[in-house]
């Protein structure tokens, strides 16, 4: 038994083989050429080949007439594809089975997919392709009478993207500004360059950017972002904006968070940041009389607040910035010892990083003229506030009703806004540094070397500081033999141009300051007079009950 069965004779019309008996089926019929026009004729062709005979093998046709279009034949179906390159990758995308499609609408659809990849947008979802899809069947509806069909909106743009794990710009920002806070901790940032750059970061010219994730954010969507400020007239805020989201993204890209961010570094780095058109010309440079008239009215008594004009004192007097003023202390002046008559301010360095360098203090020495002054203040001060407050120049606004009194520093636009208004200036607080350093150099004689040192300037290029670090760091702290003769000659020249000054009568003069700080404010003044007499005219609740229970009461 067993051993291999022989081959009876072959009977006509039948096919025999090893494993089974089959009939004899011609074998399909498919085109040899993978490249031609597709026409309608020959989709119909393909149907009816998969439908009458069972394939088992796939191959593809590639459309003349529309770039990318491709009818891909498997043993399951036809299928209407595109094929695309983006990025250096190759995309094979769906739009859908012959029997689904008409070849007019796939080469509609195909075109519009290669449009959208070579636009730099990517590959479309499928809810784009489908949306075409229903857009093209609702035109033929109407073309052929079906005036109800409606036609769905396909929006220009639908990219096809993995989901994000990484930041979005809002988690971003928080997390910046969190470690913006540590560098504060250990003394590496001041607060206000904090406000700054967490101001900057939330303007509403950023804010669509607050679900989008960093990773997804180009060059192009800043500048964008950056032109719509220039347009609106806002050049100063996105020369900010473009300075500072660079900045930011640049600490994205850095090892600790580039994989919690996905940002590349650099990514940012071709937006530039708009010219500031005519900031050289805007520079006001004031002369000697009016340094003096500034100072005269702050001396003008009851015409300022104590605390702003001690302020606008100290900024002629010194020229030193606006934050390192109003954010002095009470025990930051002492007299000078060894030196009757003057005296010391401890004001520190502007920036944070030279103070922790150095580890000294930027000292000025003040003036016998200029001390004087300081120490009246000084003891106003003690005698208001009996030490409630350790700031020299307390703010001077209430507190609200139910919370406590909380006395912070003027704000630093409180004394620009104030000496802007005094009649007769044309001066900001900065100003102040260019008279100084003017007036000191070519009045006076002062080498520009010790005039940088009063000045608290980081670019002192024939000074001490730069020429060698380490020589610096040895140097006694104050420096105050190359400071001295600075004042010296400041005061001489100031002195005669206050005296020299002429203020208009005190009431005038107060008055006109009024008006010129609520023209800054926008406040029309008579305006609110007339209806501030409005309420006080209006009978409070209860005052008629009163009176007539008065009137009516027994004597």
């Amino acid at each position: 038994m067993g051993g291999k069965r022989k081959e009876g004779p072959r009977l006509p019309g039948v096919t025999y083989s090893n494993v089974a008996w089959q009939l004899d089926v011609p074998p399909p019929v498919v085109p040899k050429d993978r490249k031609q026009e597709l026409t309608v004729a020959f989709i119909e062709s393909l149907s009816g080949l998969i439908r009458d005979v069972k394939i088992k093998f796939s191959t593809e046709f590639s459309d003349t007439i529309q770039r990318g279009l491709r009818v891909r034949i498997q043993p399951r179906g036809a299928t209407y594809f595109a094929r695309v390159q983006y990025q250096g990758r190759e995309f094979r995308l769906r739009i859908g089975r012959i029997d689904a499609w008409t070849l007019a609408h796939a080469r509609t659809v195909c075109a519009s997919i290669v449009r959208h990849v070579s636009t730099g947008n990517g590959p479309p979802t499928d809810e784009w392709i489908e949306l075409h899809r229903q857009a093209l069947l609702a035109a033929d509806a109407r073309k052929k009478g079906h005036g109800d069909a409606t036609v769905p909106y396909v929006p220009e743009v639908m990219a096809r993207q993995p989901a994000a794990t990484t930041w979005t710009y809002g988690e971003a920002r928080v997390a910046y500004v969190e470690w913006l806070k540590s560098e504060e901790a250990v003394g590496n940032l001041a607060p206000a360059t904090i406000r700054n750059y967490s101001k900057v970061l939330t303007c509403p010219a950023l804010l669509p950017f607050d679900e989008r994730h960093v990773a997804r954010l180009e060059a192009a969507d800043l500048a964008m972002a950056v032109e719509g400020l220039v347009k609106e007239g806002k050049r100063s805020q996105a020369n900010d904006v473009s300075r500072n989201m660079k900045r930011f993204f640049r600490w994205l890209a850095e090892p600790a968070q580039e994989r919690r961010s996905g940002v590349r570094e650099g990514i940012m780095d071709r937006v530039r940041a708009p010219k500031l058109s005519g900031v050289k010309g805007r520079q006001h440079f004031p002369s000697l009389a009016e340094a003096g008239l500034i100072l005269a009215t702050s001396r003008a008594s009851g015409v300022l607040n104590p605390a702003v004009a001690a302020t606008v004192h100290l900024a002629v007097w010194t020229g030193q910035r606006r934050l390192s003023i109003v954010t002095a202390e009470v025990e930051h002046f002492e007299p000078w010892d060894g030196e009757p008559g003057w005296g010391l301010w401890r004001c520190y360095h502007r920036k944070v990083r030279r103070t922790n360098q150095t580890g000294k203090p930027h000292v000025i020495p003040l003036p016998p003229a200029c001390w004087r002054v300081v120490t009246a203040y000084l003891t106003w001060h003690r005698l208001e506030y009996d030490g409630a407050t350790p700031w020299a120049f307390p703010k001077q606004r209430p507190a609200k009703a139910g919370r406590p009194a909380r006395v912070g520093h003027l704000v630093a636009d409180t004394l620009t806004h104030t000496m802007t208004a005094i009649p007769g200036s044309l001066s900001s607080p900065h100003d102040m540094r260019r008279v100084i350093s003017s007036s000191v150099q070519d009045v006076a004689g002062i080498h520009i070397a010790l005039v940088g040192h009063v000045l608290d300037h980081a670019d002192d290029e024939v000074g001490v500081r730069k020429t060698n670090g380490t020589t610096r760091r040895y140097t006694e702290a104050e420096m105050l033999a190359f400071k001295r003769p600075v004042m010296e000659a400041w005061e001489r020249l100031l002195e005669p141009a206050a005296a020299a000054a002429v203020l208009l009568p005190r009431e005038e003069l107060k008055a006109e300051l009024v008006r010129r700080r609520a023209e800054q404010r926008g406040v029309n003044r008579d305006a609110k007079r007339v209806r501030s007499k409005v309420v006080n005219r209006k009978p409070q609740e209860g005052t008629n009950k009163r009176r007539a229970g008065v009137a009516g009461a027994p004597g």
